[in-house]
């Protein structure tokens, strides 16, 4: 019995001693992993402030290449950059669809960061805009001139009530007003 009680009194200081010690780890941790935790969160929350501020400009960009595109194939200002006095109308006609597929593939990488929507709206407005140009083509005689071709197709914008790069314009302004609100 003796013995019992030594063994007893040497286990209770030792029980007292792991508790206490285990008690005090286990606070320590939790902390720690309290603050790492709080650390984390804040880190993620900077990498995402980062990132809507690198996105930010790269959104903005790609609105104002893709209105710029729009601009470029608008059949009024499209006709003034590229026809040349010598052309006859299927020159024109090639180099004015030439120069909207350049442009196009040039600028197809804006659609990562404008709206599908919106960047439908762009491939419509050049897809009618090669109709009309396609149009106007069919309307030509073999032999006719450039400044032929150029007066059919401006015939053919004057019956519109908006000419289809605008109306993707109009579109795309509206929208790009709305995500900087």
């Amino acid at each position: 019995m003796n013995e019992f009680l030594e063994i007893i009194k040497l286990a209770i200081p030792s029980i007292l001693v792991f508790g206490i010690v285990y008690f005090m780890l286990r606070q320590f941790l939790n902390r720690e992993l309290s603050i790492n935790s709080q650390q984390l969160k804040l880190q993620q929350e900077e990498f995402k402030l980062q990132a809507k501020k690198d996105f930010i400009p790269l959104k903005n960009q790609a609105y104002e290449r893709s209105i710029l595109y729009l601009e470029r194939i608008d059949p009024n200002n499209l006709i003034m950059r590229i026809h040349k006095p010598y052309m006859n109308a299927s020159q024109l006609h090639n180099s004015l669809l030439n120069a909207i597929r350049e442009e196009y593939n040039h600028n197809m990488v804006q659609q990562l960061y404008i709206s599908k929507k919106s960047w439908d709206k762009l491939k419509q407005a050049k897809e009618e805009t090669v109709k009309i140009i396609n149009m106007a083509k069919n309307e030509m005689k073999e032999n006719s001139t450039g400044i032929e071709l150029s007066s059919v197709i401006f015939e053919i914008l004057a019956k519109l009530d908006q000419i289809p790069t605008s109306i993707a314009i109009d579109y795309m302004k509206i929208e790009f007003q709305k995500s900087v609100r």
